[in-house]
């Protein structure tokens, strides 16, 4: 089922009347194991499938079996660079619509990975949905919420920070990391929903503190490297102390940090806001050593 610019206006006209403030399109209840953020979607008007909202991933991604069982058609093969260490193979699909809840989704070039190494999900919900409206996530609630780009408005959203999208579709805000010895740097950190990690960066080498690690876990092979304590990572004006986090060549800030805050992601503005909630002083927990 496509829908259209006109039907997806129809969309937001019920929704406001179902109770909804004004340019909500939906409210959705998802469900988050080991910090991910799990959501229903279909595909192509399929039985209910389990996703994972991934904002690292550049375009949404369907499991290799799912994609069979659902008969979504090869159109060519590729590899991508995974979080472990060598790229693995994916095909790309003919288009689909997707629907999260009953919001709809036009994914022109989905891929298609092998996710048995993975975990259950049969997907990933990737950037191309993020830029297409305005999401908030509350990690209180398990709700996220999906608003129309053109009547969206900030107030009571939080802090915004600058939040910037390379070509390749990768998502970025800047943050300050500090070592116990007064090192201190800014750097631009790539926003990974899909990542129960804290704040990835190679500075952690240089930590104090530090410990080896099985890292890359998830596409590609895990391997082994340092990870360390920052005495600080800060999203201005937020400061979160006492923070282990993984070495990593491409710096990314996952969900044991995000998951302290509603999130609201305004892409087509070029804006994430932040409100605090209760879990902002957790402690960051420490991860499990290997040989």
């Amino acid at each position: 089922m496509v829908l259209t610019a006109m039907a997806v206006g129809a969309l937001l006209v019920a929704s406001a009347g179902s109770g909804n403030p004004p340019g909500v399109l939906e409210s959705i209840r998802y469900h988050t194991e080991d910090r991910l953020i799990y959501l229903t979607v279909r595909i192509n008007d399929s039985a209910p499938l389990t996703f994972v909202l991934d904002s690292g991933a550049r375009h949404t991604i369907v499991d290799s079996s799912t994609a069979v069982a659902l008969g979504l058609r090869r159109r060519s093969a590729d590899r991508v660079q995974g979080v472990g260490a060598g790229s693995v193979p994916l095909q790309h699909v003919a288009p689909v619509e997707l629907q999260v809840g009953l919001v709809p989704l036009h994914v022109d070039d989905p891929w298609v990975i092998d996710f048995r190494t993975v975990g259950r999900e049969q997907g990933l919900l990737g950037a191309d949905f993020l830029e297409r409206y305005v999401v908030r996530i509350d990690p209180v609630r398990e709700t996220l919420t999906v608003m129309d780009t053109a009547s969206f408005r900030p107030e009571g959203a939080g802090t915004p920070l600058p939040l910037t999208l390379d070509e390749r579709d990768h998502l970025y805000v800047d943050m300050r990391l500090t070592l116990s010895p007064g090192v201190s740097e800014v750097r631009r950190m790539r926003l990974d929903t899909g990542s129960g990690d804290a704040a990835s960066d190679n500075l952690v080498r240089r930590s104090s503190e530090r410990r080896k690690s099985v890292q890359g876990v998830g596409l590609g092979v895990p391997y082994v490297d340092y990870s360390g304590v920052f005495q600080s990572v800060s999203l201005a004006p937020y400061t979160i102390h006492h923070v282990w986090g993984p070495s990593n060549d491409h710096p990314a800030v996952g969900m044991e940090i995000l998951r302290r805050f509603t999130m609201t992601f305004d892409v087509p503005h070029r804006r994430l806001y932040l409100l605090p909630n209760h879990h902002l002083h957790d402690p960051v927990p420490e991860p499990a050593a290997t040989r």
